[in-house]
């Protein structure tokens, strides 16, 4: 796989993983599971910080949102993406995050290690 392939890769992954969010179904938890490296941390906007087993545990069905890529950096088997997610709120309120996703490469393809978030 070339490299504007695996960006390609990555970017639907970024925006399937806001799509598996907003869902909540079992099927799409379990395909963030696969997604999601074994030693996976998240820092939420909130400041919390949480693992893996914790955020799995927090996908729930929620209001839609969209995620628009900004960049994506490629080093070997590590990638750095750069993304804006926009929550679409009932109430006409759309809240932004900047989302900074550390993912690494490895025989089942690409996993997310890192994930840090902050409002915008």
């Amino acid at each position: 796989m070339d490299k504007d392939d695996d960006r390609a890769l990555l970017a639907q992954l970024n925006v399937r993983i806001g799509a598996a969010e907003t869902s909540g179904k079992p099927v799409d938890r379990d395909w963030l599971d696969g997604v999601l490296a074994p030693q996976f941390a998240f820092r939420r906007a909130t400041g919390a910080v949480v693992d893996r087993k914790a955020y799995l545990a927090a996908v729930a069905p929620s209001e839609p949102r969209e995620t628009d890529i900004e960049s994506i950096l490629l080093y070997g088997d590590r990638a750095f993406v750069s993304c804006i997610v926009t929550l679409r709120e009932s109430n006409g309120e759309e809240p932004k995050y900047h989302n900074a996703r550390l993912f690494i490469k490895g025989e089942s393809g690409w996993q997310l290690l890192g994930w840090a978030n902050a409002s915008v």
